[in-house]
């Protein structure tokens, strides 16, 4: 039930808050703390880094990180829609940019 009201919300369109500010995705990661919480029905103080590994959920951090991973993984190796495949240029870079800069 949780996970349908709750973090469903939060994967929907996730990618699209890739760079909010921290303090907004702290208060995304209270919702995800709380609806585990919720889950376990487990009390305010407790520990949610086990809980989130129990039922194999990333922090929201990286759960946007993975969409956006996902979305470009699909666009570069055409398994998504043409208009995101259209939003992604793939540069080939030429012999003298391969070299490692440091």
């Amino acid at each position: 039930l949780a996970h349908a009201l709750v973090l469903s919300k939060l994967d929907y369109c996730n990618s699209v808050l890739y760079g909010i500010s921290s303090k907004d995705l702290q208060r995304l990661q209270k919702i995800e703390n709380s609806a585990v919480r919720f889950i376990f029905g487990k009390g305010k103080k407790a520990h949610v880094t086990q809980l989130l590994k129990k039922v194999h959920f990333l922090p929201v951090e990286y759960r946007i990180m993975f969409k956006v991973a996902l979305l470009t993984y699909k666009c570069v190796n055409n398994l998504a829609p043409s208009y995101l495949k259209e939003l992604i240029a793939i540069r080939k870079p030429n012999c003298k940019e391969r070299t490692l800069r440091y």
